[in-house]
């Protein structure tokens, strides 16, 4: 599971403490992506310009979380 187990859920981080099972020292941490509602700056300028700019920026806005995942109990959050 090790090389596996890095490229999809990041490195461990040995501090923290698994929100499900309470274990310390099994969760890997990882910077992710996620969409997120549309925005209104987005929509705005879509109206303006007859919708052109939604081939170049999309409606939805994009916002950075932290993904978790505990290899003892095999779950996975985002905060």
């Amino acid at each position: 599971m090790g090389l596996f187990a890095y490229l999809q859920w990041g490195p461990r981080n040995k501090r923290m403490v698994c929100a499900h099972c309470q274990t310390k020292g099994y969760i890997r941490t990882q910077e992710v992506k996620r969409k997120k509602g549309i925005h209104g700056g987005k929509a705005t300028g879509a109206i303006l310009t007859g919708g052109l700019s939604l081939f170049v920026t999309g409606l939805s806005r994009k916002e950075k979380l932290t993904q978790a995942h505990c290899d003892n109990c095999d779950s996975t959050w985002e905060f």
